[in-house]
């Protein structure tokens, strides 16, 4: 079983991300049909205490209610203000019912060659440049417990109810340990 995020994955979480954007600026003001009672949320991310900067953060319904997300990216503090999108229309929170969340946070792998040596590789340069990154990252600790970014092996679940808002924290220590 890999251990690192794959290229798609870092694609399909870019996409999402400019995609949530896209719409937060260009959205419209009516609720369209279909969307869901939403309750404000924040999900906190730690780990031994420590925030974790950059964990991007994905809630579904269950059952998965197609076209709808809600997405965001923790801060410094580790915190992430859930937005909750159906076609062009966001706005802030998770909706109503059961949900669950997934993580995702890809290694970081310092370049180790300057941007003026980058500039001037050939592209077998580059590829091989980028194969070695892909090699460095593959080698690091897995920041995110592997079960926490996959919907089908995560416990990140709650039943959420109309009226409250929600503070959803999770320590990524404790499901390291499972």
């Amino acid at each position: 079983m890999d251990k690192f995020i794959s290229n798609k994955q870092v694609t399909i979480l870019f996409g999402i991300t400019g995609i949530l954007c896209f719409n937060l600026i260009a959205g419209c003001s009516n609720t369209p049909d279909g969307f869901p009672n939403i309750v404000p949320c924040v999900v906190t991310i730690t780990d031994n205490g420590t925030p974790v900067e950059g964990v991007f953060v994905q809630i579904e319904t269950v059952p998965r209610i197609d076209s709808l997300s809600a997405v965001a990216k923790t801060d410094a503090q580790g915190n992430a203000a859930i937005q909750t999108q159906l076609g062009t229309f966001a706005q802030s929170g998770v909706p109503v019912g059961k949900l669950v969340m997934v993580l995702t946070k890809v290694p970081e792998v310092p370049d180790f060659k300057s941007a003026e040596e980058r500039e001037k590789m050939t592209y077998d340069q580059a590829m091989a440049y980028g194969a070695e990154i892909e090699a460095r990252r593959a080698k690091l600790p897995l920041i995110i417990p592997l079960a926490l970014t996959d919907f089908q092996t995560s416990s990140l679940t709650r039943d959420v109810v109309s009226g409250n808002s929600i503070r959803w924290n999770v320590a990524l220590e404790e499901y390291r340990k499972k």
